[in-house]
Formats: structure tokens, C-alpha cells, sequence
């Protein structure tokens, strides 16, 4: 095979995953994991069933391959830029913090939940990719962004990990087990969410106590 069928072939595998990947996600988000077959998701996405175990191995790895899609495009695309103040700081975890509470709140990812929460404790691999992927991806991916506000005294932050833990667990409070629920979260609860995880936030990392309006 020469280079240019070699590098045409890894260009169609390449389109074929994300086919595979984008199918897989609108069928488990519609139909939850265990009642989404690999069968259907090839009839959706076109290709091969043995393709498609040879790029993902199982269903489980494919879930696992749909979290870490999600997680990437989770964020924001931009980074944000060094808080030079202590209000610079508070605003741009508020955007981050708003950003977030509006994703976790959408209807996909009350989906994901759904599954996460009903059908990992029964499918172990599934369990696994949540616990291993779906969950470190999201933490991941928030402590990026505040070790980036952390490069500056404007926010105190030692250990990223745990303050990514803290974050998160501020911002989605009560409001996403209630919205998947059923629930309606309406604007303003929303608003007072993100300022309430924003300020205590700000109290576990002291670094701008007593010059908050800097």
C-alpha cells in the first residue's frame, strides 16, 4: 500500500469513528445504554458491525469514547486570560460557573446522567468508564481552567485537583439531581446558584480577602 492509500484509509477510519461516535450518542442519550444495541448504532451510522468493534472493542468502550468527546467540549474553546484583580477573578469564575451550570443543566447531559446514575451500578464496564473517564474528564478540565486564574495572587489556589473538585461540587449543588427530576430550574435560581458556588468559592481561597474590589 503506498503513502497516499495509507493516509487516504486513515482519513476514512478517521470519518467512520466520528460517525460511529456521533450515532452512539444520539442513540444512548435517546434510548439509555442498555436499551441501545452496537447493531443499531451501525444501521445508524452506516459501516460495519466488525468495524466498529475493532475501533472501540465494546459497547462499554464506545460509551466511554462518547464521555470523553463530551468532556472536551464541555468548556469553553477560549482559555481564559490572567485574573489581574480580585473582582477580574470572581468575573471570570462567574462566566466559567454559569458556562457549566448551563451545560449540566441541558437536556443532554441530564441524559447522561440519567444513565450514569440508573444503569452504571448494573453494568460494571459502564460503571467503569463513568468512574474513570466521565468523572475525571469534567474535574479535569475545570482545573485547567482555574490553575490558569491561579497564576496570579488574584486567586489562591495550591492543588487544582481538589479545588476543580470544589467547583464543581458548589456549581451543581442540588440543581441537577432536582432538574433530572423533572424539575424546572428556572433564571433566576440559576443566578443564585452561580453567585452563591462563586462566593463560597472565594472563602475557601482567601487569597482576595479584604481586597475584593481591587
Amino acid at each position: 500500500m503506498t503513502g497516499a492509500a495509507r493516509n487516504t484509509r486513515a482519513l476514512q477510519l478517521a470519518a467512520r469513528r466520528e460517525q460511529f461516535l456521533a450515532a452512539a450518542e444520539r442513540m444512548f442519550l435517546k434510548d439509555g445504554f442498555a436499551n441501545t444495541s452496537v447493531n443499531a448504532i451501525v444501521r445508524e451510522a452506516g459501516g460495519s458491525l466488525a468495524t466498529l468493534y475493532a475501533e472501540f472493542g465494546t459497547k462499554e468502550a464506545l460509551f466511554e469514547s462518547v464521555l470523553s468527546e463530551r468532556a472536551v467540549r464541555f468548556f469553553p474553546e477560549a482559555r481564559p486570560q490572567r485574573a489581574s484583580s480580585c473582582s477580574g477573578a470572581e468575573a471570570k469564575l462567574k462566566r466559567l460557573a454559569t458556562h457549566m451550570l448551563q451545560r449540566m443543566l441541558s437536556e443532554d447531559a441530564l441524559a447522561v446522567y440519567r444513565i450514569c446514575v440508573h444503569e452504571a451500578p448494573r453494568f460494571p464496564g459502564l460503571r467503569k468508564a463513568v468512574l474513570e473517564t466521565g468523572i475525571p474528564g469534567l474535574l479535569q478540565g475545570t482545573a485547567r481552567y482555574i490553575a490558569d486564574l491561579a497564576t496570579t495572587p488574584a486567586l489562591g489556589v495550591e492543588d487544582t485537583n481538589d479545588a476543580a473538585s470544589q467547583f464543581v461540587a458548589l456549581v451543581q449543588g442540588q440543581l441537577v439531581l432536582m432538574a433530572a427530576l423533572g424539575a424546572n430550574i428556572d433564571t433566576s435560581t440559576r443566578e443564585r446558584q452561580v453567585a452563591n458556588a462563586v462566593r463560597a468559592f472565594l472563602r475557601l481561597y482567601p487569597a482576595c480577602s479584604g481586597k475584593r474590589n481591587e
